[in-house]
């Protein structure tokens, strides 16, 4: 049997391509969870026992409004890989719904708190331990469903740390209504979307300030129609539900089936929680109601950074959403208003191309080139669509990271007790740097390391604690990095900016700097905080003793003409595709391009000696060019 999974699940694509994916369908794992129907004296309960587990457990259930149940829902859009099962209760209120309805969502859960125990209570027999438990051992589905919409707490995803009287623990707990006041019937929406984030924490995706469309009907995290919309491709990578395909360097040429098994996912060299994902759909799988074509390939724009939901629509580095559909027609009508749902300008279609030089183009948010190119998308029939990838190789100047071993503090502000400065740099993200609350040192706290060595170095990399308890603050908003051959002359900053507020490891790139030392500044922490906390530093770089820049690793020829030139060059490659990076004398990249066609142009202001280096697949050479006006 599993042999045969494993063919079914190639034969959803037309193999012509370099893959590293995990084929992960056909699990069926079994996640049992609790559902109590919360109804009040004065809103009876408007469905039955009968019928609302059907609603949730049924295989092929169908009513008005309900194309198809919770369950299979959920086994249809993990890919096979969850079958839920709810333990369906019933419980009533002991007073109307007009006196919760005031009540904050803190109070107004603890009528579900309530209920929780009456079950317990009325139930003996039931067998708790058949629940499927979360990592910390709560319980990992804890649904209610209430006969009215607006007491406390409905339509909503919350996190108490109860322990129940039977010594269950819940930590996480949503609530929903069968039927709102603009539903006609009862509908699933509300319920699976507060069950993606009860139960797989998965973020919602529209704007919860209503000034942009966020990802609009293309997700269940953002959309709201009664035949509910599927995950999305984002979510199945972030889950590995499915066959997730990521590709290597080169050219790769795919047919995806529409609403398949198979997504794509490119991702950011320096940063694995950016990517792209690249999903094919057609109109007439359930859900899709309002797809805007009979079939149509759908790019996404993922930055697990971002902790809003979908708030930042400015689409800058620090100002864009956490789930973002790359819209074809450059248009950006989602982040644009509110009211602009998707339409097919959304799209990419024959005719259609993505890369560097496109609106929108393949940048990463910091603005760095990915160098992806998508093209010759084209429409297969009525349920494939078939497109050209191309992935460059890691740029030349992409290091590894520098050991840690060999760092020692030069100084630092003094610590709280048992979050020294060395666990800044320790490789154990679990344990951190943190000055206590109260302090008053002044800004900018300032920590200097000794690398060991001289390296030179152009990748640093920032994480936070990620501590869901004190101390858990001074997460470092807006800082300053240098690096010195000495601890006195530090020079200007190699780099400075503002980073998001996470426990996520973030990324910083700047030119080639070489020292032995490291400064990092912060002259901020979010929300005024007078802490700071650093879980782990880390460096990409080289040890110039070992490596030269200026050697050539590899026999592929390219030439430069004119060369002495007086600032106008071209460069004629052996193929269509490398990375060209020119450097200065001082080890600086001034130019930093992707040529995709054998003959390429590059326009010098500045006299002096350059280093050129063409990476392709066969490995990097240099040539020097002299520039002389």
């Amino acid at each position: 049997m599993k042999n045969i999974r494993r063919i079914v699940c190639i034969s959803l694509l037309l193999l012509n391509f370099y893959l590293n994916g995990v084929c992960q369908t056909d699990a069926n794992t079994p996640y049992r969870g609790i559902t109590i129907y919360l109804d009040y004296p004065d809103v009876p309960a408007s469905v039955s026992a009968v019928q609302l587990d059907s609603i949730l457990n049924g295989i092929n259930y169908q009513e008005s409004g309900i194309q198809r149940s919770f369950r299979k829902y959920w086994h249809e859009q993990t890919r096979r890989n969850v079958v839920m099962h709810q333990s369906v209760f019933f419980y009533t209120a002991p007073k109307p719904s007009t006196y919760y309805d005031t009540m904050g969502w803190q109070n107004g859960i603890l009528l579900w708190k309530d209920a929780l125990e009456k079950v317990i209570l009325n139930n003996p027999s039931f067998n708790w331990s058949t629940l499927s438990l979360n990592q910390g051992g709560s319980i990992k589905s804890v649904m209610i469903i209430s006969s009215k919409w607006g007491p406390a707490g409905v339509g909503g995803t919350h996190f108490p740390s109860w322990t129940l009287s039977n010594g269950i623990k819940v930590n996480t707990i949503y609530g929903s209504v069968m039927k709102a006041p603009w539903d006609v019937t009862n509908n699933l929406f509300m319920t699976l979307h507060e069950s993606g984030h009860g139960i797989f924490q998965l973020p919602d995706t529209y704007d919860t300030e209503y000034n942009s469309g966020g990802t609009s009907f293309y997700t269940l995290m953002s959309g709201g129609k009664s035949d509910v919309e599927p995950i999305g491709g984002p979510f199945m990578v972030q889950n590995n539900w499915g066959h997730i395909i990521s590709l290597g360097p080169g050219t790769h040429n795919l047919t995806l089936n529409a609403d398949g098994d198979s997504v794509v996912v490119l991702r950011n060299l320096h940063d694995t929680l950016e990517f792209f994902t690249l999903e094919a759909r057609k109109k007439s799988t359930i859900g899709n109601s309002l797809f805007p074509a009979n079939l149509g390939l759908l790019v996404w724009h993922s930055d697990s950074k971002v902790s809003t939901s979908n708030t930042l629509q400015d689409r800058t580095p620090m100002k864009h959403y956490a789930h973002s559909v790359e819209q074809a027609d450059g248009l950006f009508e989602l982040e644009g208003n509110s009211n602009i749902g998707g339409n097919m300008g959304d799209l990419f279609l024959p005719g259609n191309s993505f890369n560097n030089n496109t609106t929108p183009n393949t940048k990463w948010w910091d603005n760095s080139v990915s160098g992806i190119d998508l093209n010759n998308v084209k429409l297969i029939g009525t349920n494939k669509i078939s497109f050209t990838v191309t992935i460059p190789n890691a740029h030349a100047d992409h290091y590894q990271e520098i050991p840690q071993s060999g760092w020692s503090v030069v100084s630092a502000p003094v610590s709280q007790v048992g979050y020294e400065p060395a666990k800044a740099f320790d490789g154990n993200v679990n344990t951190y740097y943190h000055i206590p609350w109260g302090n008053t040192f002044s800004r900018p706290h300032e920590m200097v390391i000794n690398l060991g060595k001289v390296y030179s170095i152009n990748e640093f990399y920032y994480t936070a604690n990620k501590n869901n308890a004190p101390p858990w603050e001074g997460r470092i908003e807006n800082y300053k990095i240098y690096i010195s051959s000495d601890t006195l002359n530090w020079g200007a900053a190699v780099a400075s900016g503002t980073l998001f507020q996470t426990g996520f490891r973030q990324y910083v790139l700047f030119a080639n700097k070489a020292g032995r030392y490291l400064k990092f500044s912060a002259f901020t922490s979010f929300n005024n905080d007078v802490r700071t906390s650093i879980a782990e530093i880390n460096l990409r770089g080289f040890d110039p003793t070992v490596q030269s820049l200026s050697k050539s690793t590899s026999n592929y020829d390219f030439q430069i003409y004119p060369n002495p030139s007086k600032g106008s060059v071209r460069i004629q490659l052996l193929n269509d595709f490398a990375e060209i990076t020119v450097m200065n004398m001082l080890g600086q990249p001034i130019i930093k391009t992707y040529a995709t066609e054998k003959t390429t142009g590059l326009q010098l202001d500045q006299n002096g000696v350059y280093t050129v280096y063409v990476k392709t697949k066969e490995g990097t050479t240099t040539r020097k060019l002299i520039i002389n006006k």
